[in-house]
């Protein structure tokens, strides 16, 4: 056992290396509460903390709650915060890894959606810079970027032909106009095989902390509306609403807190 503890392949370097980095999120923690983050033992945490208090690293100054000392606070550190780019792809592996299905997070892009996407199994997911394509108006992330993006993009894509994919392409400027309405409403839009005759899916919007729409995750459904959905948008809310924390500055976290627009109890059923 590393360290000669009871917490195997853990050595005293890197119970601490995991100590200090629990203060690097700005937060104050109690003896408790640090271990439940670092995953050590109290009395592990303890011994560590004292230690630490007594270098100045860490201070102790109501008795109950520990925070970074003035050596720690001086130390330069230069904090690169999370991107969407660089954080797209994880978002996209987990969601193919929990629900078995192709995950999918895009962006607008003129009139299309540029996207990352990460296929059920072992094949590596794609990264940003990509150069493929999707349409806005046949895709559900594309639904939820339209109704949850600028007016003015609804008005430019369906102004413009709306090419046709299968027989349940959207191709009418009031049918996409109706489907943007109801995502709105519902907070999440469905692609009921618009795109590709074999699959559906559905995508809700990722905010930002102001709550502008600037990207969108899409899964494909396993089986038919509405038990798919109900089954399915609990995890991509979920994955949604954790990365929009993770993508606002420390500062701002408390609004990115808020929840995105919640969808109605009734269901939308895909067309027959």
């Amino acid at each position: 056992m590393a360290g000669n503890s009871g917490e195997p392949g853990r050595t005293v370097t890197s119970k601490l290396a995991a100590i200090l980095t629990a203060f690097t999120g700005g937060h104050d923690y109690t003896l408790s509460e640090l271990a439940m983050q670092t995953n050590l033992a109290v009395s592990t945490v303890h011994r560590l903390l004292t230690d630490l208090v007594g270098t100045s690293l860490l201070e102790r100054p109501d008795g109950c709650t520990y925070r970074p000392g003035p050596t720690l606070r001086n130390l330069t550190h230069e904090a690169r915060p999370s991107t969407l780019r660089g954080r797209a792809p994880f978002v996209v592996e987990d969601l193919a890894l929990a629900l078995h299905v192709t995950a999918r997070l895009g962006v607008v892009d003129g009139v299309e959606v540029a996207y990352v996407e990460k296929k059920a199994g072992p094949e590596p997911g794609t990264l940003f810079p990509n150069p493929a394509r999707l349409p806005l108006h046949a895709t559900a992330m594309g639904k939820a970027l339209l109704a949850f993006g600028p007016r003015s993009l609804v008005r430019l894509v369906s102004g413009g032909d709306l090419a046709r994919y299968t027989p349940r392409t959207v191709t009418c400027a009031r049918d996409l106009e109706c489907a943007v309405l109801k995502a709105r409403a519902h907070g999440f839009a469905l692609a009921d095989r618009e795109l590709d005759p074999r699959v559906s899916s559905v995508a809700v919007p990722v905010f930002d902390a102001w709550g502008r729409a600037v990207a969108a995750v899409e899964v494909e459904l396993v089986g038919r509306a509405p038990e798919a959905v109900e089954l399915t948008l609990p995890t991509l809310l979920t994955a949604a609403r954790c990365l929009r924390r993770e993508l606002v500055p420390p500062e701002l976290r408390r609004r990115a807190a808020e929840p995105v627009p919640a969808r109605t109890a009734e269901p939308v059923r895909l067309r027959a």
